[in-house]
């Protein structure tokens, strides 16, 4: 049996995972859902957060199991794992893209959105509060495209439950090498109807850098609360086809 560290994206807390995560245990997978600092109950100044701070947390996590944890990075986590996965390969038997952005070009998240011409009318669902350091979804239009394939009633609660972002972890800079980052086993599940990440996107991220394995789920951004057993079934599959290290 594997250890999986969940880690959610943008908006999000650990309480995203409340579907997914018994699905896995039931299975014998252990189950480590941390918090990203700064979307807690933390009263953290937002500017205090960092990509960097994320992926420390990460590390920590990581460093806090009994064995390697395949590490499951969904859509901004993608960043995250990825910043840890740079700064201590060794830590991690695998990492997961879960409909993520992988790191290309400059390494900074947001500006990678405004200039990829499919995600610039993401930005529209959200509003910015610069001098308070964070960004937030339109509670109006939440479900539209992060919960689009989920049931009315499943949309409101996890809309209800989106917290505040820090904005400037969306401004870091991801830097990862072949050495390190690539050194990592790495697989992607790919959802054909995310209206976040649309699919060509998923697609050509996906031939930045190697994917070891990848897996397709006909699902929108959260597959997590719209399919939780398909997605834990890939998972655990990913889990058995995960190498172990030689004794």
């Amino acid at each position: 049996m594997a250890t999986f560290l969940l880690v959610h994206g943008a908006w999000h807390d650990e309480s995203c995972w409340k579907h997914l995560a018994p699905l896995l245990r039931a299975c014998g997978h252990k189950i480590v859902t941390p918090t990203l600092p700064g979307h807690g109950r933390d009263r953290v100044s937002p500017w205090s957060i960092s990509m960097k701070k994320y992926a420390g947390a990460i590390i920590d996590a990581a460093r806090a199991t009994e064995e390697r944890p395949i590490c499951v990075g969904h859509s901004m986590a993608g960043f995250v794992i990825a910043m840890a996965a740079e700064q201590r390969p060794e830590l991690f038997t695998k990492l997961v893209f879960l409909t993520a952005f992988v790191p290309m070009g400059k390494g900074r998240l947001l500006p990678m959105i405004i200039a990829d011409p499919s995600l610039r009318k993401r930005i529209l669902h959200s509003d910015f509060d610069f001098p308070g350091g964070t960004n937030s979804v339109r509670p109006e239009t939440a479900a539209e495209f992060l919960y689009t394939d989920c049931a009315p009633e499943l949309q409101r609660m996890a809309t209800d439950a989106l917290v505040r972002q820090p904005v400037r972890p969306l401004f870091s800079r991801v830097r990862i090498t072949p050495e390190r980052f690539g050194s990592v086993p790495k697989a992607f599940i790919e959802c054909t109807g995310d209206q976040a990440i649309p699919i060509a996107l998923q697609r050509r991220m996906q031939h930045y850098s190697k994917f070891d394995q990848v897996r397709t789920l006909e699902a929108a951004h959260s597959p997590f609360l719209s399919m939780p057993e398909k997605t834990a079934d890939v998972l655990a599959e990913l889990a058995d086809l995960t190498p172990q290290p030689s004794s």
